[in-house]
């Protein structure tokens, strides 16, 4: 195990965002609510995958190579599952309650390859036509585990961090158009470095157990990031300042480079989708 790595060709991390199609959609939902439909938006959950689990990581499914490996695992005698889930509670594995003590034997950064179980995953999506010449985003809100991801065959990011969304660009790895259809490959190793910084009184749960989107944005520029910056005022009380007084809340809009992603970077839009790739008639402004 390398501790230092936590993360490969993963997007930074940023503030909940959206794909809105029109300012009024964005402006009329509140945060509280599931966002609607988009046609910017893909939903791979909730739905049936193919999944295999063994019980070490020895035994995991290890994908073909030539021309083969462009159709994923070959997944022909694997369960199905649906996800989003922990697949203890779909019945595969068993569910571990700790208190005090590790589940395996302490030895950071190291975790055994002997039970430590693999849950490989496998589903397929195609993307509209109308997504080409855009960027394509991979988004993960919540998996348990140290996650490998690839995208017909072909590695796209890896992960760590369970309770975090993360996303891979995916651009160059799958075209759009109906006619092609893509195999994504999720595999999870339960327990890896990571976990020992874990460890509470809790129940250990594994898997892909929050929604899974694909998504589109614009390649010249889109909405990566946003923050607030307050201060403080002077004699204090009240609630911070209003109104352009010192205390009120600013907001800056994207944040470039490294820190918010960078063009277009991860995330599905924004205040009115806050794209700007000339759209004009569906909210892009």
């Amino acid at each position: 195990c390398d501790e230092t790595v936590v993360s490969s060709s993963r997007e930074p991390m940023h503030a909940p965002l959206h794909c809105w199609e029109t300012a009024a959609q964005a402006l009329g939902c509140p945060l509280t609510l599931r966002p609607p439909t988009s046609r910017w938006v893909i939903r791979l959950t909730p739905a049936e995958w193919a999944f295999s689990l063994v019980e070490h990581v020895h035994e995991a499914p290890r994908l073909p190579d030539g021309a083969a490996r462009a159709r994923g695992f070959d997944a022909a005698d694997w369960s199905a599952i649906r996800v989003p889930c922990s697949w203890e509670t779909a019945g595969f594995g068993r569910p571990i309650y700790t208190n005090t003590v590790y589940p395996f034997p302490v030895d950071p950064p190291n975790v055994p390859a002997e039970g430590n179980a693999v849950g490989t995953y496998q589903t397929s999506f195609s993307l509209p036509g109308a997504w080409a010449g855009r960027r394509t985003l991979l988004r993960f809100d919540g998996v348990d585990g140290a996650v490998t991801v690839w995208l017909n065959g072909r590695e796209v990011g890896y992960s760590q961090d369970g309770k975090l969304p993360f996303e891979f660009d995916v651009t160059d790895a799958c075209a759009a158009g109906e006619a092609d259809r893509h195999t994504l490959s999720v595999q999870v190793v339960r327990f890896s470095d990571a976990s020992y910084l874990e460890d509470q009184d809790q129940w250990w749960l594994s898997g892909i157990h929050r929604d899974v989107v694909v998504y589109s944005k614009p390649r010249a520029a889109a909405i990566a990031d946003f923050y607030a910056t307050t201060s403080l005022v002077e004699g204090g009380g009240g609630d911070g300042g209003s109104g352009g007084e010192p205390g009120g809340a600013s907001w800056p809009g994207e944040r470039g480079g490294e820190e918010g992603g960078g063009e277009g970077g991860g995330g599905e839009g924004g205040g009115g989708d806050g794209e700007a790739d000339g759209g004009g008639g569906d909210g892009e402004a």
